[in-house]
């Protein structure tokens, strides 16, 4: 597993390949979808390839993410996931 570091804005996210995305998003749509109106109203409505693709803090694309290095993430912070591009 890799982390990266946005170059913006500094928050760190946990890279995850498009494969992975693109299966959580579709994941978490089906339970959504199914899901009672109570149980929705918790959420922001479906999910999407995009939050994947950019910075969850400032929304630069995931192109403009470095490797992150150690101190980057303090001890007990929630990190998101980004898509990590494998050659």
């Amino acid at each position: 597993m890799t982390h990266r570091t946005c170059k913006q804005c500094g928050w760190v996210h946990m890279g995850v390949t498009r494969e992975h995305a693109e299966t959580e998003v579709a994941r978490f749509n089906a339970f959504y979808d199914a899901a009672g109106e109570e149980t929705r109203r918790h959420y922001s409505g479906r999910s999407s390839i995009k939050t994947y693709e950019r910075c969850g803090q400032c929304g630069v694309h995931f192109t403009e993410f470095r490797d992150s290095a150690l101190g980057d993430c303090p001890d007990g912070c929630t990190i998101g996931q980004i898509i990590v591009e494998v050659a």
